[in-house]
């Protein structure tokens, strides 16, 4: 037996509409404004590719196995939000902005993907389209799929979603500044918004399926993340100065402990309170 939404004739062009189109047009200027200040790549990065140290061998394929995983387990966690969403009952606005929001995940590691391969695989804390638009769509991603976890429309949550691209639009001028001034502090803003975004996907969460478990989603994909980003710049050396095995190490760990693993952990939890739970309802 299938379960619908009851609202299946919602307007389109609504005030939520509205707003999201709003905030998506101040984020695009941001967008726009680094595609226009950021050069195409440099002198020095063909430099590091040509000269510099690729991580080859086996640590080459741990990295790329593990970060195209990524397209094994949104396609996975899209299905199981659309059903799991919809089981709830929740409008179909917000079913499409979560699933909107989990297809830019898949861009914005593509774009990593595309980064890591100007680096040879070898990571380093560099500014460079690539490494801005891993970023951007990352942050669009997640503000998406906490908008997908409201379960109505009000001025606070416009509000917040004003916020997002307000953040977007502040850590897309500051990029090309960083990269000018060769600054990664100024990459920091660019952590403080995914902090936020995280934080709040997590109050949503928590709201709407009521379960405790949701902590560890923060907990690894900030707290563990962040912790493997630190110690890859602390210890992962440079093309020019390698630890390849530190570097290659940390960076697996950074995706797959981290990033996925929260993926994972918020999926399993959507699956166990929106169908697992549901069925047994059902059935009794």
């Amino acid at each position: 037996m299938s379960h619908v939404t009851e609202n299946t004739n919602e307007k389109i062009f609504s005030v939520n509409f509205i707003v999201i189109a709003i905030c998506f047009a101040i984020a695009l200027l941001g967008f726009g404004y680094v595609l226009v200040k950021l050069p195409e790549i440099t002198a020095e990065q063909i430099k590091v590719y040509q000269e510099g140290t690729c991580i080859t061998g086996g640590w080459r394929y741990g990295l790329i196995v593990t970060h195209v995983l990524t397209f094994i387990l949104i396609p996975l966690a899209m299905r199981i939000f659309y059903q799991a969403l919809n089981n709830l009952k929740l409008p179909l606005k917000t079913i499409f902005a979560s699933q909107l929001g989990l297809a830019l995940i898949m861009v914005s590691i593509a774009s990593e993907i595309g980064w890591h391969v100007t680096q040879c695989w070898y990571y380093e804390n560099d500014f460079t389209m690539l490494n801005f638009m891993f970023y951007f769509f990352l942050i669009s991603a997640f503000a998406l799929w906490a908008d997908g976890l409201s379960k109505e429309t009000t001025w606070l949550t416009n509000l917040v979603s004003v916020v997002f691209a307000v953040s977007l639009l502040a850590v897309s001028i500051l990029y090309p500044i960083g990269y000018k001034l060769q600054d990664p502090n100024l990459k920091v803003p660019i952590y403080i918004a995914l902090t936020v975004v995280f934080a709040v996907l997590t109050y949503r969460g928590y709201k709407l399926f009521q379960d405790w478990k949701i902590i560890f989603f923060p907990i690894f994909s900030v707290g563990v993340n962040l912790s493997f980003v630190f110690l890859l710049d602390k210890f992962g050396g440079d093309p020019f100065h390698p630890q390849v095995v530190y570097n290659a190490l940390f960076h697996i760990l950074h995706d797959f402990g981290g990033t996925q693993a929260g993926v994972a952990i918020f999926t399993w939890i959507v699956y166990e309170q929106g169908i697992l739970n549901y069925r047994k309802e059902i059935d009794n």
